[in-house]
């Protein structure tokens, strides 16, 4: 009966493994919260069967179904939770759109749009032409964002929304990469005074699901929110190259939304200038 048992946690194992590698939910920590789970299956399903007088490879099947079951409740939870936070209590801050990844940070110049990346190719935010963010020159930090993330995205800094537009996304094949770019995507800037920032909200491949809580003409506090991307993955900051403008994240680093500081500001000087003298930032991204 122990060797079914084993046999059962094994087989959860190994199928929550391959999902964790293709959601990239971290293989160590997957492994070790589902052998805690198996582990638990294991003696409740002995109890049962004991009882109940299963035989072996009953309780295989109900170790591996109760395994997966714990497993995708767990991941559910941390999926759909929401919890508060405390924006900082500063006015010079730009926070956390998102909780994830820092992907990378790009910047543009020379008149060009900013450009956001989606695993490895890149493509032109147009819904800023027009609007003060298609400058001489911006920034683009990327935040990538996990299935074990908080999927509730807050306002990076306070101000009106002066522009929510919204993208709708096809059905493509997954098998063409070309189908990332024809996503949902839904593109809010902020402003506040003369500062404009944008947050891209960029839905997964396999949904397209964006819940904008804000409206156009609508105040927003720091660290507000302002959506949720379901099943999302990326959310990318797009920010004016002003002088005095600090980015305190690098590649890599995990961060908050609504908590996290991103960039500091000082608000005595916003005059667009050359990215490579006067911000304060590396571009660069992860390999």
């Amino acid at each position: 009966m122990i060797y079914h048992l084993v046999a059962g946690g094994l087989a959860a194992l190994g199928t929550a493994l391959a999902l964790a590698w293709k959601w990239q939910l971290g293989m160590r920590r997957t492994a070790a919260a589902v052998t805690v789970l198996a582990t638990v299956s294991a003696a409740l399903v002995t109890a049962l069967g004991n009882v109940l007088a299963l035989n072996g490879r009953v309780r295989t099947v109900l170790t591996t179904a109760s395994t997966l079951t714990g497993a995708f409740s767990v991941l559910a939870y941390r999926f759909y939770r929401d919890p508060e936070r405390v924006a900082p209590n500063r006015d010079d801050v730009i926070v956390s759109p998102a909780d994830g990844t820092v992907l990378y940070i790009h910047r543009s110049s020379n008149g060009e749009l900013p450009i956001a990346t989606k695993q490895g190719r890149s493509y032109t935010l147009r819904e800023l032409t027009g609007t003060p963010l298609q400058m001489q020159h911006a920034i683009v930090i990327g935040i990538g964002m996990s299935f074990l993330d908080v999927h509730v995205n807050r306002a990076p800094i306070a101000g009106r929304i002066v522009s929510l537009q919204r993208f709708p996304g096809l059905f493509g094949s997954l098998r063409d990469p070309h189908m990332i770019f024809a996503n949902e995507r839904v593109t809010t800037v902020i402003e506040n005074g003369n500062l404009q920032i944008a947050v891209v909200q960029i839905a997964s491949r396999l949904v397209r699901q964006i819940a904008s809580f804000v409206r156009e003409g609508q105040d927003v506090a720091l660290g507000q929110r302002i959506g949720v991307i379901r099943l999302g993955s990326q959310v990318d900051l797009v920010l004016p190259a002003v002088e005095g403008l600090r980015v305190n994240v690098r590649p890599g680093d995990h961060v908050t939304a609504g908590e996290s500081i991103l960039c500091t500001l000082d608000r005595r000087g916003l005059q667009t200038v050359d990215v490579s003298r006067s911000v304060e930032l590396e571009e660069s991204r992860v390999e």
